[in-house]
């Protein structure tokens, strides 16, 4: 009798993100060594892939049950961030690092800034979509439910040989100056690095300038107007918002 090894198990990791023509894909590779692309279309292999980043990571289970949300994946919602919201925030972001001053630009890496703001809503694929599409104002528990998808992200790319900077743009997209964001920084944190800066303004400007189910899409001197004002409450810093505002009245005409 002749016996058969067991056949390995495909496990697929996801290692970043990248740009071709404007659409930003996810680097995947295998334990057999192979790497990959994907833009969000291939639902078996995303699903296996998050899966295997919430096996791997405890922490994941902890907090979904927690908030009592079942552990599955919306490839729907991963397909269309790709395609929109993290890929205009990208170029939003490397469009005003591309203004910034020398001394500002030298404190982050390019390549940073690129990866993190393609991968910063990633815990969004593990919000219910009803809080997530919810066609209203989100309640007290459904914002605490919401407000938790920065952490998840980076907890989901905790476990893939993410750099630990890029985890903690990730982690702090919504933080701000003045420290009032989320998640809530460490105590003696100081405040948020420029990296931070750069890709919570270009992912509000995005957000902004995009149609959403309870309201419509903002105008791009709307949207300045409404980020000038965190300027001025000393949540955004002042060079950034230059940047964006020669940014936008360059390119998003």
């Amino acid at each position: 009798m002749i016996l058969k090894h067991p056949e390995k198990r495909k496990i697929v990791s996801l290692k970043g993100a990248v740009q071709i023509s404007s659409s930003t894909f996810f680097v995947y590779t295998d334990n057999y060594g192979k790497t990959f692309l994907k833009s969000g279309k291939d639902e078996k292999l995303q699903k296996n892939a998050f899966k295997n980043m919430v096996d791997l990571n405890p922490a994941i289970k902890g907090l979904l049950k927690k908030y009592k949300i079942k552990p599955s994946v919306d490839t729907k919602t991963l397909k269309e961030l790709a395609g929109g919201h993290m890929n205009d925030t990208c170029n939003i972001a490397m469009g005003i690092y591309s203004i910034l001053s020398e001394p500002l630009k030298k404190e982050i890496d390019k390549a940073i800034i690129k990866e993190a703001s393609m991968l910063h809503d990633l815990g969004k694929v593990l919000i219910p979509s009803k809080i997530l599409n919810k066609p209203a104002k989100l309640n007290v528990k459904e914002r605490e439910i919401m407000n938790i998808h920065s952490t998840l992200g980076y907890e989901l790319l905790k476990t893939q040989n993410i750099k630990e900077e890029t985890l903690e743009l990730i982690k702090y997209h919504h933080q701000n100056l003045k420290k009032s964001g989320y998640p809530a920084l460490e105590e003696g944190n100081t405040p948020p690095s420029i990296g931070v800066q750069i890709i919570s303004t270009a992912d509000k400007y995005s957000a902004l300038r995009e149609a959403r189910v309870y309201r419509r899409r903002l105008n791009r001197l709307e949207a300045l107007l409404i980020l000038y004002k965190e300027v001025r409450e000393g949540k955004i810093l002042a060079d950034v918002y230059d940047a964006l505002v020669k940014y936008a009245e360059k390119f998003d005409t």
